[in-house]
């Protein structure tokens, strides 16, 4: 790696180019920052990078955002001066929600992903006015809290929340559904806070939302915006450990060469950056133990299939039953190999949001999976695959005559492309620190840690929301603070 030192030291080193470090990297640009931005892979993205192969462009896992207008990435879109109605697809017939009724036969929905559009609930014959109505009413009060009544429930989980709502059962797991997808976290100790802040985005501001050119667009669009600053990008750069002196970070090593600046932000995940890059002697005790106790959210794991024909219509599919949704006690029951007769199962065709992502028409990229130990040894990876895999053909059986290839994903895959995994059982999380009771809203860490200079983004710290909007959330977030920093 070489660094060009003529142009004098950097004020701010970012350490990845996840959504949360490419957001707060262009943003301190904007303001005029000298930004390193260093990054252990070959394209900008984090989790959600897009993966070239054969002139088709896909992502790891199937990835679709929301909310799926007014969001920060439009912010950041706008800021950066990108233009924003060509990046940000919003299409009429995005995503399909299908419920596998108790006799095997199945309900299928449209959504759409602007508001207004249908929100999906399942036209299913067993659901009567009365679960209608109490779903109306559990909508009106989710989207219309005010943010101090949501901030008194970061100890409520949202299972105990929509207990108050008597629904029934196929609209509950409807919305149980949705949730696990939406935080990869059991719905027993997702707060009500955090599910409800990110349900009222979706509900006014719609869902389903892709990126044209592949789902890291944005993020590339910002690491751009920092080299036309005069910054500069280092992808496939391994950073070895951030350099501390006297309580207060200098700046890194990065294979082999010291890169200095008075600020680190770390997109590198809060244990990660603790425990090994800057290293457990540098903060009080108290710290690294609260560090250590941190849980992660559980992977995705699943399949990339290959076809020479298309095969799937839709964009996005979401498919359940009454015993695919998770709380933890069916989580520890799939763990010991009790599974559901049908996984909670995500399927996503990138190429149908953006025709360009495929080299040829008449192929398909097919992305699918469900939830597993975020454990990059973990067993349940392989169970996780059979079972998509058998879900897949069981429900798309003209599938099988058309896979050329299939690659699949696990959760040593998702550690070794962005969360090295430091504490047993960890690394290979979807989102990163879990969405739970004890580690959102005003429990959830702080960007600002003990080292003077040394910052946190991502989805570990600073911002709320699904996926890529709570870490770009978090840029905006800690960009402010490392502005006041530096004043």
């Amino acid at each position: 790696m070489a660094v060009d030192h003529a142009k004098g030291r950097y004020d701010v080193i970012v350490v990845g180019a996840g959504y949360g470090g490419a957001t707060c990297a262009a943003l301190l640009a904007g303001r005029g920052y000298r930004v390193a931005v260093i990054d252990k892979n070959p394209a900008p993205g984090g989790k959600a990078m897009t993966l070239h192969r054969d002139g088709n462009s896909y992502e790891m896992w199937p990835i679709v955002g929301g909310p799926a207008t007014g969001s920060r990435i439009e912010e950041l879109l706008e800021l950066i001066e990108a233009p924003v109605p060509e990046v940000i697809l919003t299409p009429e017939r995005a995503a399909e929600f299908r419920y596998i009724r108790p006799d095997g036969s199945m309900t299928m929905t449209p959504v759409g992903s602007l508001p207004g559009s249908v929100m999906g609930l399942p036209a299913d014959p067993s659901v009567g006015e009365p679960e209608l109505a109490a779903a109306a009413a559990m909508a009106v009060a989710a989207l219309t809290m005010a943010e101090n009544d949501l901030a008194l429930l970061d100890d409520v989980d949202i299972l105990t929340w929509m207990s108050t709502y008597d629904v029934g059962d196929v609209l509950r797991a409807h919305q149980l559904a949705i949730l696990n997808l939406l935080f990869v976290a059991p719905v027993d100790r997702i707060p009500a806070s955090e599910a409800l802040r990110t349900l009222k985005d979706f509900g006014l501001k719609g869902a389903g939302r892709y990126h044209a050119g592949g789902y890291a667009v944005p993020a590339e669009l910002a690491v751009e915006y920092v080299t036309s600053r005069g910054g500069t990008y280092l992808p496939r750069t391994a950073v070895d450990r951030i350099v501390i002196e006297n309580g207060t970070a200098i700046g890194v090593m990065a294979s082999g060469v010291l890169v200095e600046a008075p600020v680190v932000v770390s997109n590198a995940g809060i244990q990660p950056t603790v425990l090994s890059l800057a290293g457990p002697d540098q903060f009080p005790p108290a710290y690294v133990d609260r560090v250590m106790s941190l849980e992660p959210s559980w992977a995705f794991v699943g399949l990339r299939y290959f076809l020479d024909a298309p095969v799937m219509e839709v964009p996005m599919i979401l498919q359940f039953s009454g015993q695919s949704w998770w709380d933890t006690d069916r989580y520890v029951a799939a763990r010991a190999g009790h599974w559901p007769d049908h996984p909670l199962l995500f399927a996503a065709t990138p190429a149908l949001y953006d025709p360009t992502l495929v080299a040829d028409p008449s192929r398909q990229v097919v992305l699918a999976g469900t939830m597993a130990s975020p454990d990059p040894k973990s067993p349940m990876s392989a169970a996780a695959i059979e079972r998509t895999d058998a879900e897949m053909l069981a429900t798309w059986p003209e599938l099988e005559g058309h896979v050329t290839r299939r690659e699949s994903f696990t959760a040593a895959n998702t550690s070794a492309a962005s969360r090295a995994s430091v504490v047993p059982g960890q690394g290979g999380e979807c989102i990163g620190l879990a969405q739970v009771i004890g580690q959102c809203g005003a429990s959830k860490p702080d960007p600002v840690t003990p080292v003077r200079g040394l910052f946190l983004t991502g989805c570990d710290a600073g911002g709320y929301g699904c996926g890529t909007h709570q870490a770009v959330e978090s840029g905006f977030v800690v960009a402010d603070l490392v502005a006041a920093a530096l004043g």
